[in-house]
């Protein structure tokens, strides 16, 4: 690895409207840089028990490129439906979804596979590792699904040295062996991180990563997230109900009754 020092990656230039969590002041977000990915007048419902349920209703959001921006809001208030949409996982009613000048909701299964396994990295709460292979080869787990098998075979040497090293970098060098059922949740998140980065993805989506976490281990993860996005110049959007994380945030984005306030 090399010993020079990283670049952070650049902050967007604001100025204040909604509330600030320091000092009560209103703030109003002026961004200057282009955005990643925004949202178009989208809605999404969902049918419980028969009753149409909407949960967005009509959210227009950007966020800007680069930097750490945090969802917030109540319970219920539609944003891991909105995280969802951002990448890929669901569809909107309607609306529109456009991520780097191209829109991305109503594209082919097959181009949103490839979009989320090469350029969307995505990390949840409860991890999702495969419980029976090794932290490596949990990290491997992108690149084994997006190249066919012999592309993959005849990389799996810099595919290996590429996850041994997001290991290290989180933390985990001393874990490749270990399987899920022998590590602590702050090391499956760690794993989880290190998956997601696997394939050198342009942004992550994190949903909640520290909300099945003890205080401790909260802050390591979050510690490694924000480093590691900062050193490889990452767009980090993370959905989070903690006051905590988001004043760290570069932007804030609440979320009430599935509208952006």
């Amino acid at each position: 690895m090399s010993s020079s020092k990283p670049v952070p990656a650049a902050r967007p230039s604001t100025q204040t409207v909604g509330k600030s969590s320091r000092d009560n002041s209103k703030t109003v977000l002026r961004v200057s840089r282009p955005s990643a990915i925004r949202t178009v007048a989208v809605f999404k419902s969902y049918r419980r028990k028969g009753v149409e349920v909407p949960v967005l209703k009509g959210v227009d959001l950007e966020i800007p490129d680069g930097g750490f921006t945090a969802i917030v809001g109540k319970s219920g208030s539609g944003k891991t439906t909105l995280l969802h949409l951002l990448g890929t996982l669901d569809s909107p009613d309607s609306g529109e979804i456009w991520y780097d000048n191209e829109r991305i909701d109503n594209m082919p299964s097959r181009r949103k596979e490839k979009l989320r396994n090469q350029t969307i990295g995505m990390i949840f709460q409860f991890y999702h590792l495969l419980p029976e292979l090794t932290a490596l080869e949990n990290v491997l787990v992108p690149q084994m699904v997006g190249h066919g098998m012999f592309s993959y075979l005849r990389n799996r040497k810099k595919f290996t040295e590429r996850a041994r090293e997001l290991l290290d970098r989180v933390g985990l060098s001393h874990r490749l062996t270990h399987k899920p059922g022998q590590m602590s949740g702050g090391e499956m998140q760690r794993t989880a991180i290190a998956r997601s980065l696997i394939t050198n993805p342009q942004m992550l989506l994190a949903d909640e990563p520290t909300g099945n976490l003890d205080e401790e281990n909260s802050q390591i993860v979050l510690d490694t997230l924000f480093r590691l996005c900062r050193e490889d110049g990452i767009t980090l959007v993370m959905v989070t109900h903690d006051d905590r994380i988001a004043s760290q945030a570069d932007r804030c984005v609440n979320l009430v009754n599935g509208r952006v306030e």
